[in-house]
């Protein structure tokens, strides 16, 4: 009697235990950054992309970034551009490339460099531009936000004094500016794609550049880390 007692409180228990967790009810702008921002610390690992196009009058270029990234942080990272077509590991926190044949770790000659490359990449990073979108539109979990001027430009993109300084050298060249950002979010209310559609001018030209990241494989990543990557010869020490 007991043990029958015992077992279907342990079953309850249990029950309740496997409820999903209340979260908050998406309606509009303020509720979705809101919902974002509780679902962020629920990412660990993810694939994601990275891709711009740029055009300026009649040319045009491109550029790849693709990176996946597990559960203790370490990165397999893909670059394709004009100049580039290869891959980067960043393991253990150290900076890992392959150079004739050889994988070494750069950490201490550049490899800060090589390191921030994989930012706009990073799930976390998105949230400094989300929590600058209070102003979007609201729909179907996108939000849309518009700018057509360099105030409001400095405002959502301004994060630090570096930004600033480049914004506004920006704004000497290009005294037009107009930008549009779409975010999409999944049913779990966590970033699926974020648009960035900027267009720039001055009397003379006119510069277009589209830039779309996007976030798969949330939490079921998981990296096979080659042993030459893991025993890179350390240079520049």
């Amino acid at each position: 009697m007991y043990k029958r007692i015992t077992a279907v409180i342990l079953a309850a228990a249990l029950a309740a235990g496997c409820q999903p967790e209340q979260t908050t009810q998406v309606t509009d702008t303020a509720s979705q950054l809101k919902a974002a921002q509780e679902t962020k610390d629920d990412v660990t690992s993810y694939a994601s992309t990275y891709k711009t196009q740029t055009k300026e009058n009649n040319k045009e270029s491109q550029s790849y970034l693709g990176l996946k990234k597990d559960e203790d942080d370490n990165q397999e990272v893909t670059v394709k551009n004009a100049e580039e077509d290869g891959k980067f590991y960043v393991y253990d926190k150290k900076a890992i490339l392959q150079k004739d044949g050889e994988w070494i770790d750069i950490s201490k000659l550049g490899g800060s460099q090589l390191l921030s490359m994989t930012k706009p990449l990073l799930y976390s990073e998105q949230f400094k531009l989300l929590e600058k979108m209070t102003d979007a539109k609201y729909k179907d979990h996108t939000l849309t936000q518009s700018i057509s001027g360099y105030d409001d430009y400095m405002n959502v993109f301004g994060q630090n004094e570096e930004d600033k300084k480049a914004i506004t050298s920006l704004k000497k060249t290009y005294p037009e500016i107009q930008n549009e950002i779409t975010v999409t979010f999944d049913k779990h209310n966590q970033i699926e794609k974020i648009t960035n559609d900027l267009k720039l001018k001055n009397s003379k030209t006119t510069v277009h550049n589209n830039a779309v990241t996007t976030f798969s494989e949330i939490n079921s990543v998981r990296l096979d880390i080659p042993g030459p990557v893991k025993h890179a010869r350390e240079v520049g020490a």
